[in-house]
């Protein structure tokens, strides 16, 4: 006899999902689509040699935070074939300054450096309560001013660049404006509520505060492989790619975490090939490395004491109250957030697009998604404009529908229930680059998306 530990079994679950999907998308039907990962060659050169470069107007809304507008600049190529330059400058209810050099070789083209630098003077993240349930309001909503970011990462590459190893660091060093923040709680309504509702009001801010009210530095560590066996690294339309990533998360006033992603995607070109079926399945599981709570402590007495020598004037609220609203606070804290960890959420730019970023969050997080590629006007026209230089090669018109769960556990609750939306974008396909504007749609309303890149 011999035991399977609990980590093995975690792995064992993850390779049977994988092993499913992958079932699933390898038996779509074959008369309607060319699919041949073994015989397969890039379709082009992969680190191009020749500058190009994109400048343009960003507008912006994030929901429930603010809206603004900026500019936003990417040069191909100016660090190095195969280098990536972008500049982004935001105003209003965001003001940020960011840099971001990637791909530049060193030595050899197979070895390559990133960096990247970010100054944000003003801004805010929305955070939404932990599991599937949770409210569409956010619990709170963090804003900060005069923050700084920072990052590094090398990376390995061979086979033109399907196979890659990378390594990387980043850094954050928030300065959180507690008095602006919004956490959640109806302070300003306590002379108007009961005892109970101003207890439960107190313990929400409390727990809130908890969270983020002594984060002084965050440090980001990740290290990840890539089997990218398709035609092409920048708009793939055949074949598979894989992708294992672990990172962990490491600072002051924050609670030590590990995270395992693991992602595998499928192209399916059309016969005629002016269309692909992209599929795309997420697993992402966490674990607490140090918890929080051993440094959040609680003292009853203490707190009457502290409240019996200050110099209160309103009578409206009694020192029980306010210390069974803390007590209840950092008890709240202790059990859904202190010793919990988080995955990668569903939300955002990427997956769930119909819900924003980090709408769900647990320590298990699972994703499928499905998108319909159409090409039209395909060419390979260089152009030279006064702000715009490159190569054009088609204008992209995509279909999707998405899935995805998140759970305290891997278990079978990870798998039902799913949350799901669909959309539709248009995207502008370069040689180096792809733009892309999705709207999504759920349960939950609408969202848009202008970015750069796939979503998956």
């Amino acid at each position: 006899m011999f035991r399977i530990s609990q980590k093995e079994m975690h792995l064992v679950k993850i390779s049977q999902n994988f092993a499913y999907i992958l079932l699933f998308v390898l038996l779509l039907p074959s008369h309607l689509f060319s699919f041949d990962v073994w015989d397969l060659k890039r379709r082009k050169q992969q680190d191009g040699k020749e500058l190009g470069y994109f400048f343009y107007p960003l507008v912006y809304t994030v929901p429930g935070v603010g809206s603004g507008n900026g500019a936003g600049g990417t040069i191909i190529n100016l660090l190095g074939d195969g280098s990536t330059l972008n500049l982004i400058r935001i105003r209003g209810d965001y003001e940020v300054d960011a840099v971001a050099a990637t791909g530049m070789p060193i030595f050899t083209p197979r070895l390559n450096l990133s960096l990247a630098y970010a100054h944000g003077r003003k801004g805010a993240f929305s955070f939404y309560g932990r599991g599937p349930d949770s409210s569409q309001t956010p619990e709170f909503t963090l804003k900060f001013k005069d923050s700084y970011g920072y990052g590094a990462e090398l990376s390995l590459n061979f086979f033109q660049r399907q196979l890659e190893f990378y390594a990387g660091y980043a850094a954050a060093v928030p300065k959180i404006d507690l008095d602006a923040s919004d956490l959640g709680a109806n302070i300003e309504d306590l002379p108007s509520q009961s005892s109970s509702e101003q207890e439960q009001s107190i313990a929400i801010f409390y727990k809130n505060m908890l969270k983020y009210f002594d984060l002084q530095r965050l440090v980001v560590r990740r290290q990840g492989i890539l089997i990218d066996r398709t035609d092409d690294r920048i708009d793939p339309r055949n074949g598979l790619r894989l992708q294992y990533e672990h990172w962990d998360t490491v600072g002051i006033g924050i609670t030590d975490t590990v995270v395992d992603d693991y992602s595998l995607t499928a192209y399916f070109p059309s016969k005629s090939k002016s269309s692909v079926l992209v599929a795309n399945l997420f697993h992402s599981g966490s674990r607490v490395i140090n918890p929080l709570e051993s440094s959040v402590k609680f003292d009853r007495a203490a707190c009457l004491e502290g409240l019996q020598k200050s110099d209160k004037k309103y009578n409206w609220i009694s020192d029980d109250t306010i210390c069974n609203g803390i007590e209840k606070g950092v008890q709240d804290f202790q059990k859904t957030e202190a010793g919990n960890s988080n995955a990668t959420s569903l939300g955002g730019t990427q997956r769930l697009r119909s819900y924003p970023i980090g709408r769900f969050h647990d320590s298990y997080s699972f994703f499928f998604g499905l998108e319909s590629r159409f090409y039209f006007m395909e060419s390979s026209t260089p152009f030279n404009w006064i702000i715009e230089k490159g190569v054009f090669q088609a204008f992209q018109l995509a279909f999707f529908y998405e899935m995805g769960q998140v759970s305290p556990k891997n278990d079978a609750n990870l798998y039902k229930d799913f949350k799901s939306s669909s959309g539709v974008g248009l995207r502008i396909v370069f040689s180096s680059v792809v733009l892309r504007a999705d709207i999504a749609t759920g349960k939950e309303g609408s969202e848009r998306t202008v970015f750069v890149g796939y979503g998956f």
